[in-house]
């Protein structure tokens, strides 16, 4: 017998967090677009590993990696993100929460999901657990892109959730809700410690890995020596699909955020003032030129390393006009009351 939570409704749309967000809300009555869930969620972000256990060995991302926390502190909805070391645990947690009608968000390593058919690990994949079958050993997920509910066995979701065979586990990361899925805090309140949060995280990064403004400096620094790279095609491959595909909105997630400022100008004007969705919407359009250079390396038969340099002087412009922007976003919170 198959256990389906009562009337989700599954909207497709460009992040999986921000679209798995969105219909949370929109299941427990606030509709919310994704461009304001995702600048809600102070997401727009920047981090940059390398190391020789990863694959490409070095990989960059544009999200941050407390969006689904930080959409929670921002606004008052009372959702929590939680880890769960043990898998039996982890997996009666989420039974216990469908039985009683409620839709779990977890994270996940879509490598493990079949459904997605990938070759490539992607851990802090977001997506929404509705239903479950004991009887097929089945679960039923809403997840991004696709209209309809994807079915996956116990075993893949377990895997996808905490899988032991690859260096980073997702650690059965799941949302923990304590009420109602609602706005805790008047949305111009939610806008305003958003905005401020996410220039922190650009400009003041606390984060335990290279993470905003400063680590786009590092990479602006280091992408020429990428042509030493054994995985040079892979890496720049995934740096293309980091910024065009892989759920990013198709521009790096600026566009996502661009968004979210023209509708945040509508409930705090001084925003539009300051901070036109025009200008980090330009931002967008020129991470789409670096995927355009990573992409024609990834292409070639032989490395040509100055599409590197070339994307290395991209990134520092980036870095450039991102500093800028926040440090405006930094100027515009400090004349908002105490009250954001």
């Amino acid at each position: 017998m198959t256990v389906l939570v009562a009337d989700y409704v599954h909207a497709t749309g460009e992040h999986c967090a921000s679209t798995a967000l969105r219909n949370l809300m929109s299941h427990e009555g606030t509709d919310l677009s994704e461009g304001m869930v995702f600048g809600l969620a102070s997401g727009l972000g920047f981090f940059y590993l390398e190391g020789e256990s990863l694959s490409p060995t070095r990989m960059f991302h544009g999200r941050t990696l407390t969006l689904e926390n930080d959409f929670g502190l921002n606004t008052g909805v009372p959702l929590e993100d939680r880890v769960e070391p043990d898998d039996d645990r982890a997996w009666q947690a989420l039974r216990v929460s469908i039985d009683d009608g409620r839709p779990v968000l977890v994270s996940t390593d879509n490598f493990y999901l079949g459904y997605h058919e990938t070759t490539s690990h992607f851990p802090g994949h977001r997506c929404v657990v509705v239903g479950y079958d004991d009887d097929a050993e089945m679960v039923l997920i809403a997840d991004r892109k696709f209209d309809e509910y994807q079915r996956c066995s116990y075993d893949e979701l377990r895997r996808a959730r905490n899988a032991t065979d690859f260096l980073m586990p997702c650690s059965n990361q799941y949302g923990v809700r304590t009420g109602k899925l609602e706005l805790g805090v008047p949305i111009e309140t939610a806008i305003r410690r958003a905005l401020r949060r996410n220039a922190q995280h650009m400009l003041l990064p606390e984060a335990e890995y290279p993470a905003g403004i400063p680590a786009m400096r590092t990479l602006a620094s280091e992408f020429a020596g990428w042509r030493e790279a054994e995985d040079w095609s892979w890496a720049a491959r995934f740096g293309y699909q980091v910024v065009i595909k892989r759920g990013a909105g198709g521009k790096f997630f600026r566009s996502l955020y661009a968004d979210f400022l023209r509708e945040a100008a509508q409930h705090v004007p001084e925003i539009g003032e300051a901070l036109p969705a025009a200008r980090m919407q330009a931002i967008a359009d020129r991470w789409c030129d670096l995927a355009a250079l990573l992409k024609d390396q990834s292409d070639r038969k032989d490395c040509d390393p100055e599409l590197f340099v070339e994307a290395g002087w991209v990134v520092a412009d980036l870095a450039t006009a991102e500093e800028s922007f926040f440090s405006d976003a930094l100027r515009v919170c400090e004349g908002f009351n105490s009250t954001a």
